[in-house]
């Protein structure tokens, strides 16, 4: 039976259900005298507040961690810290939803609605202890996002919508056999019954290490289909066309936010599950689609000229960057515990910030060029000169030049993976961080070294060039005094280590 003090533990995401159903009755009782999206804001600053109340809370008490629903859900300080993250990023897209979605969207309230059911998902997902609970969550994600993805009044919307939806499945079918065998061998769901199974089940089959090779196997199709949210090898052929084709405030949500949420999970389903000797097998498999997703994402980005799609490379690079942090994660067979996740969750946060800064800035000058296509935005550094460069601080920061987050993220990433041994992952790395520097800093030469004849529109972007201007800030703040942010992952992390 659920108590007062689950329903505490569970009460932002309750907060962030409950409005999306205010909105559907608000449009009903009121019609168009209220937005929507202010009524999602609202819920989402309130949910914000809450987050924030039980975080200073739980700051108090060292590595403490409260659990809910036969401890399926665990709340502590890094659940507390990705919610917040997941939260503002949330919030900043809202923000700027108006000026984001023009008039492409239909049915509003409805969209608005799916949001917030989405985002709840988005939230669990960074508190979940169990597998089933871990799927579910994923699919409380997904499939309100396949519904905003219709709602988009182009053409093609339905073919989007339908292209994301085989994927969804087919990753979703892939992860519920993984559990499936872990389940069988174990009897049990939750990521901390599965540390002590290997040495559990010895002797009990025909050959030798037969159940190692067993939960691997279980394990690598988990981490495959995981591969569909993070925007990862094999499952990332979806991005470059939902993302061209989806408004812009859905693409921006799923390259920053369900990004951070999918990597959550995984880091707590790698931290909770998995013992010494069966993370150096599955290690190599990671950093495996490490490899082919920074080569893929980055060789494909170079030969684009529309930014949308641009971005889709660009976000499957990063995917393989941070994955770079995981596969060199190290275990201490002295207290079971991990090094080198600090920097792992450094760069997500960072490549959070930088990655919404970047895109709110192309989607206010691709306003002014009436277009995607970057040789449309030659010329725009003259004309609209603030938010040129701010968007050119955050391309260098997703580059990874000295003085910003972004720079700093790549160097705690590369290093730990040095460290533990990954000498060859690491450059890869920064192999494929070089090939990044063609694409970014071809649209800096377009913004600031080529003339364009061409009258651009006036338009103000007020909530915009707010939003994106604290992003600038914190991008070069952090890269100048990183150790901010990281003595606040490093405390979060405690709670699981």
């Amino acid at each position: 039976m659920i108590n007062l003090s689950e329903i505490l533990i569970l009460l932002p995401e309750i907060i962030i259900v409950s409005f999306a159903f205010i909105i559907i009755i608000s449009d009903l009782i009121f019609g168009k005298k209220i937005r929507p999206s202010d009524v999602a804001c609202f819920g989402m600053l309130f949910s914000l507040v809450i987050l924030t109340l039980i975080y200073l809370q739980i700051l108090k008490v060292d590595n403490v961690t409260s659990v809910a629903l036969s401890k399926v859900v665990s709340v502590d300080k890094y659940s507390l810290l990705l919610k917040i993250v997941v939260l503002s990023l949330s919030l900043s897209i809202a923000t700027v939803g108006k000026e984001l979605l023009s008039n492409t969207i239909k049915l509003r309230s409805e969209f608005w609605a799916l949001f917030m059911i989405s985002l709840s998902g988005m939230m669990m997902l960074t508190s979940v202890s169990e597998m089933i609970t871990a799927w579910v969550a994923l699919e409380l994600t997904s499939l309100p996002l396949i519904g905003m993805l219709s709602l988009n009044k182009k053409s093609y919307s339905l073919e989007i919508s339908f292209k994301y939806l085989i994927l969804s499945a087919t990753s979703s079918a892939v992860i519920l056999m993984g559990i499936s065998q872990l389940y069988g061998l174990s009897g049990s769901t939750l990521f901390s019954q599965i540390i002590p199974l290997n040495n559990a089940l010895e002797g009990r089959f025909l050959f030798e290490n037969s159940s190692e090779l067993l939960i691997i196997f279980a394990l690598i199709l988990i981490i495959s289909g995981f591969s569909f949210k993070i925007a990862a090898f094999p499952f990332f052929t979806w991005v470059p066309d939902v993302y061209e084709g989806s408004p812009s405030l859905v693409t921006l949500y799923l390259s920053i936010v369900s990004k951070i949420a999918g990597f959550s999970v995984l880091i707590r389903f790698l931290f909770e599950s998995i013992n010494i000797d069966i993370f150096s097998n599955i290690s190599l498999f990671i950093a495996l689609i490490s490899c082919i997703s920074m080569f893929y994402g980055n060789i494909m980005a170079i030969r684009q000229n529309d930014l949308k799609r641009l971005f889709a490379y660009s976000t499957i690079a990063h995917a393989g960057y941070i994955l770079i942090g995981i596969a060199s994660f190290q275990i201490f067979e002295n207290a079971e515990s991990f090094s080198g996740i600090n920097s792992t969750v450094f760069y997500l946060i960072s490549y959070g910030i930088t990655n919404l800064t970047a895109f709110l800035s192309m989607i206010a000058l691709s306003r002014y060029a009436d277009s995607y296509d970057v040789n449309d935005f030659k010329g725009l550094g003259s004309h609209q000169r603030y938010q040129s460069i701010i968007f050119s601080i955050s391309l260098i920061s997703l580059l990874g030049i000295p003085a910003t987050v972004g720079f700093m993220g790549k160097a705690f990433i590369f290093s730990g993976a040095i460290s533990n041994d990954f000498f060859w992952l690491a450059s890869f790395g920064i192999i494929n961080s070089l090939i990044s520097a063609y694409y970014y800093m071809r649209i800096v030469k377009f913004l600031f070294v080529d003339k364009n004849e061409k009258t651009f529109p006036q338009i103000k972007f007020n909530r915009l060039r707010f939003i994106t201007s604290v992003g600038a800030t914190l991008i070069i703040i952090l890269g100048l005094a990183p150790f901010v942010l990281l003595s606040i992952v490093e405390s979060a992390l405690n709670t699981i280590l």
